[in-house]
């Protein structure tokens, strides 16, 4: 499968999506101008993995950032419930990993709060 790179800017985060090297993160501050054109490729990506393959060892897929919109938080939230689909439905291992600067309680909060709204298990880590 093809993996998918966005260069971080001023308004959107580093994003890397590599399957094959088992590298999926999201990094950086997340206010994009137009929403849905940042994220309708990368859901495309993640939908793309429901005809791969099975890959039984668990794979990170870690969101770090430093800001996000409540536009963006949308589709976090999209992606979050697309994940689960894929692990539940395509026998996929994909674990999200909450990173957050330990200080930042606002962010540490915010993925407490997806969790809690989407029933999905995080795994939660200061850095």
């Amino acid at each position: 499968m093809n993996k998918l790179a966005v260069e971080k800017t001023e308004y959107t985060p580093e994003v890397l999506l590599d399957i094959n090297n088992e590298l999926i993160y999201f990094k950086g501050e997340c206010r994009p101008e137009n929403v849905a054109k940042f994220f309708d490729p990368i859901i495309d990506w993640f939908k793309a993995l429901k005809n791969m393959e099975v890959i039984a060892k668990e794979i990170p897929v870690t969101f770090y950032f430093d800001y996000f919109n409540s536009s963006s938080a949308k589709y976090i939230m999209d992606l979050v419930f697309l994940i689960d689909d894929i692990n539940k439905n395509h026998k996929f291992n994909l674990q999200i990993v909450w990173e957050y600067d330990e200080e930042d309680e606002d962010v540490y909060e915010a993925g407490v709060e997806f969790e809690d709204l989407s029933g999905v298990k995080f795994k939660f880590k200061a850095v």
